[in-house]
C-alpha cells in the first residue's frame, strides 16, 4: 500500500486565512506494495490567478481552474551492477581455475522513460477561500397585520359610541363614529388608525406607532358601557283565555330571533309545539305555554369554540338524545306574538247570567271604515247568459269600465282568451271561441277610488272629493287596502344535496349541504309574471334518472313534473299563466337523484287575511258572500276618477 491517501474532488470554504503571494508546487513520493511509485502534488496559485510556470490558471469569477496534473516526457537514470555469468562461474568452480574475463560482467548506466498516470478521477482535491461579500442596502415596506385590542373583555355590555379613549405605546387614541383616530384634538381631525366594534368592546387597530415601552404599554382612559338587548332561550306564560282549542289552529306563535329571522310555532294534535329552532308544549286546559328555543346538535360536529360556550357541558351530551346536546337559540322576547282560539261556555239560564248573550255587542255592528282610509264605490254591469259567436260585439251598457270579465255561465270559471275588451267603450269583441262553453256571461264594473274624510255616527261617509259618477241604487261602498308597488319576482334560488320532502328551511340545511351541481340562475334567470306567479316556496327534486324533476310547493304540494332538458313552465290553472319558467340552459350537468333546487317566488298579489265574525243564533236568510278584488295599474298613474 502507498503511504498516501487519495481524496475526492471537493470545493470547500474551509480555505487558508490568507492568500499566498507566489505560486508554489510541492511533491511527495511513496511506493505501493507492488513497487509502484506514487507521487502526490500540491499546487497553489499566486493569488492573481496563475499557477507555477505553465501549470495553468484560475478563473475566480467563473469559479473554475485549468491545472496540468501530469507530464508524459519524464525519464530516470538507472545503474546496472556487475556480476558473473552463470555458465562461466560454474566452469570456474568445476576445474578450480580462475574465471576468465569473458565471464565477468561490469556495471553500466542507462536512462529509462517514466510514464505518469492518474490513479482515478477522484485523486484530485481542491480547496479555496471565499472572498468577503460586499454589503448592499435594501428597503422593504411591510404592512403589519391588524391588532385587536379587547378594551373591556370581562363584560357583556356594549360600549357607548364616542366614549372610548386609550393610550397605547405612547400615543392617544379615541373613537368617533366607529373609527379609531390617533392624536385627535379640537383643532386636528387626527389619523384614522382602526375601527371600533361597540358590541364586543374591541378596537381593531390597522395603523399604529411603536413607542413607549412596547406593545404592553397600554392604559384605558375612558370607556362607558350600557346594557344590551334582552334575550331569552326559554319562555313560560299563560294565555289570556282558557281553555284553548286543542290541535292545529288552536295556537300560533311568532317571535324574532337575534339574527332578525321570524320563527313561527304551531301545535299538533297532542299539544306539542312544532317549529324551527323550538320545542315545547301547550296545555290546552289552562292555557299554559312552555317553550325552549334551540336545537339538538351532534356533539361530534361542534368546534372547539362552540364547546367553550356557556351552554356546553360534557355531562349534557346524550342526556336526551344519543350523541347530541341542546344548543340554545336566543330570541327577542319583546317581539313575541301569539294567537289562540279559546272556548267560552255560556250558561243556558239567561236569568243566572243577568244579560242576554244575543245582545253582545249591543247593536252588532263593527266599524270597518275610518277617516283617512281608502274606499272604492262601484257597480256591476251585465251578467246575462248568452251564446257567443265569432265577431260578436257585446255591449255592457256602460262606459269607462274598470274591468270586464267573461265567465262560464254554468260553472262561474273565468275565461281569459278569445276576446278583447274596450273598457272606455264598455264593449267585448269575440274573436276565437275555441274551447268556449255553450253559454257565457260578461260582467263589467264601474269604480271610483276615493279617500274617506269623515265617518259619521249614523253610518254616512263623507269623501275628500266628489264621486263624479251617477251611481244607481245598489252600488257598493267598499274599503280598500293600499299595498303600493307590487310585482312578481324570484327572491332566492339555491340547491341542496338531498331533502326529506317536508321540512322547509330559510337556506341550505347544514346537515344536507349543497348539491354538487349548480343551477346557473345568473346567466339563465327563472322567469315569473305578475299574472301567474304566487308567493310560495318551491322545490324541484330530481328523480332517479337524474333528468326528471317534480315540482313541490310548500303549501300546494306536488303539482307538476318536468325534465331538465326542456324549459319547465308549470301552469297556474286559475290564472291561465305559468307559475314560473325554468330555462333548461341553467341546469348544466352533474345532477343526481335526490338533488333539490329550491326557488322562492313572490307574487304580485298582496297577502290578505280575512276574518268573519257572526252573532250566535239561527240564520235568518240565504247564504251571503263577499267578493275580494285585486286592483292595479301597470306602468301608469291612476286616473282622477277611474282606474
Amino acid at each position: 500500500m502507498a503511504t498516501f491517501e487519495t481524496k475526492p474532488l471537493l470545493l470547500t470554504t474551509a480555505a487558508p486565512t490568507a492568500a499566498p503571494s507566489t505560486a508554489t508546487v510541492q511533491q511527495m513520493f511513496g511506493t505501493t506494495s507492488t513497487g509502484q511509485v506514487v507521487v502526490a502534488h500540491k499546487a497553489t496559485d499566486n493569488g492573481a490567478g496563475s499557477f507555477l510556470g505553465d501549470m495553468g490558471t484560475v478563473a475566480y469569477a467563473g469559479k473554475t481552474f485549468n491545472l496540468r496534473v501530469l507530464r508524459r516526457n519524464r525519464s530516470v537514470t538507472a545503474y546496472e551492477s556487475e556480476h558473473e555469468a552463470a555458465a562461466a562461474f560454474e566452469a570456474a568452480i568445476a576445474d578450480g581455475g580462475a574465471s576468465s574475463g569473458a565471464g565477468l560482467r561490469g556495471g553500466q548506466y542507462g536512462r529509462t522513460s517514466v510514464q505518469e498516470s492518474m490513479l482515478a478521477g477522484s485523486s484530485i482535491a481542491a480547496s479555496y477561500r471565499v472572498a468577503g461579500s460586499v454589503a448592499r442596502a435594501k428597503t422593504q415596506a411591510i404592512t403589519p397585520p391588524a391588532v385587536a385590542l379587547a378594551l373591556c373583555p370581562y363584560t357583556s355590555e356594549q360600549a357607548v359610541p364616542g366614549s372610548v379613549m386609550f393610550r397605547w405605546m405612547g400615543k392617544t387614541y379615541q373613537d368617533f363614529e366607529g373609527v379609531i383616530y390617533r392624536d385627535r384634538t379640537d383643532t386636528s381631525a387626527g389619523i384614522a388608525s382602526g375601527s371600533m366594534t361597540y358590541a364586543t368592546n374591541t378596537a381593531l387597530m390597522t395603523d399604529w406607532v411603536v413607542g413607549g415601552t412596547g406593545p404592553g404599554d397600554f392604559q384605558l382612559l375612558s370607556l362607558w358601557t350600557r346594557k344590551g338587548d334582552w334575550s331569552a332561550a326559554s319562555i313560560f306564560f299563560s294565555c289570556d283565555a282558557a281553555p284553548l282549542k286543542a290541535g292545529p289552529g288552536g295556537f300560533v306563535l311568532s317571535v324574532v330571533d337575534l339574527l332578525g329571522n321570524t320563527l313561527t310555532a304551531n301545535v299538533d294534535a297532542q299539544g306539542f309545539v312544532t317549529g324551527q329552532h323550538m320545542r315545547g308544549r301547550v296545555e290546552s286546559s289552562r292555557g299554559g305555554v312552555e317553550l325552549q328555543f334551540g336545537d339538538y346538535v351532534l356533539d361530534a360536529d361542534l368546534t372547539a369554540e362552540e364547546r367553550a360556550q356557556w351552554w356546553y357541558s360534557a355531562a349534557d351530551v346524550g342526556a336526551v338524545q344519543p350523541g347530541k346536546i341542546w344548543r340554545p337559540w336566543p330570541v327577542d322576547p319583546t317581539t313575541l306574538r301569539y294567537s289562540a282560539v279559546s272556548y267560552i261556555y255560556l250558561p243556558v239560564d239567561v236569568a243566572l247570567m243577568g244579560i242576554d248573550p244575543a245582545a253582545l255587542p249591543a247593536d252588532g255592528r263593527v266599524a270597518f271604515a275610518r277617516a283617512g282610509d281608502l274606499c272604492v264605490v262601484g257597480v256591476l254591469h251585465g251578467g246575462v247568459a248568452f251564446a257567443p259567436t265569432v265577431g260578436m260585439v257585446y255591449n255592457l251598457g256602460a262606459e269607462r269600465l274598470s274591468f270586464a270579465q267573461v265567465i262560464d255561465a254554468a260553472t262561474g270559471a273565468e275565461i281569459q282568451v278569445g276576446y278583447t275588451a274596450d273598457l272606455d267603450a264598455g264593449t267585448v269583441t269575440f274573436a276565437d271561441l275555441t274551447g268556449y262553453p255553450a253559454s257565457i256571461k260578461v260582467i263589467g264594473r264601474t269604480e271610483v277610488y276615493r279617500k274617506i274624510a269623515e265617518v259619521r255616527v249614523d253610518g254616512k261617509v263623507r269623501l275628500t272629493e266628489p264621486v263624479g259618477y251617477a251611481f244607481p241604487a245598489g252600488a257598493v261602498f267598499s274599503t280598500a287596502l293600499r299595498f303600493g308597488d307590487r310585482f312578481a319576482r324570484v327572491s332566492r334560488v339555491y340547491d341542496q344535496a338531498s331533502w326529506n320532502g317536508t321540512t322547509w328551511y330559510d337556506g341550505v340545511d347544514p346537515a344536507k349541504g349543497e348539491a354538487t351541481a349548480t343551477f346557473a340562475s345568473g346567466q339563465n334567470p327563472i322567469v315569473v309574471t305578475n299574472r301567474g306567479a304566487i308567493t310560495e316556496r318551491w322545490a324541484l327534486r330530481i328523480r332517479a334518472d337524474g333528468q326528471t324533476l317534480d315540482l313541490i310547493g310548500q303549501h300546494l304540494g306536488q303539482i307538476a313534473s318536468g325534465n331538465i332538458n326542456a324549459d319547465f313552465s308549470p301552469t297556474h290553472m286559475a290564472a291561465g299563466a305559468p307559475y314560473m319558467t325554468v330555462p333548461s340552459a341553467g341546469w348544466g350537468s352533474g345532477w343526481v337523484a335526490g338533488n333539490v333546487l329550491f326557488v322562492d317566488t313572490i307574487g304580485a298579489e298582496a297577502a290578505i287575511d280575512c276574518v268573519r265574525c257572526t252573532q250566535p243564533g239561527s240564520p235568518a236568510g240565504i247564504d251571503d258572500s263577499a267578493w275580494i278584488v285585486q286592483r292595479g295599474d301597470v306602468a301608469r298613474e291612476p286616473g282622477s276618477s277611474f282606474d
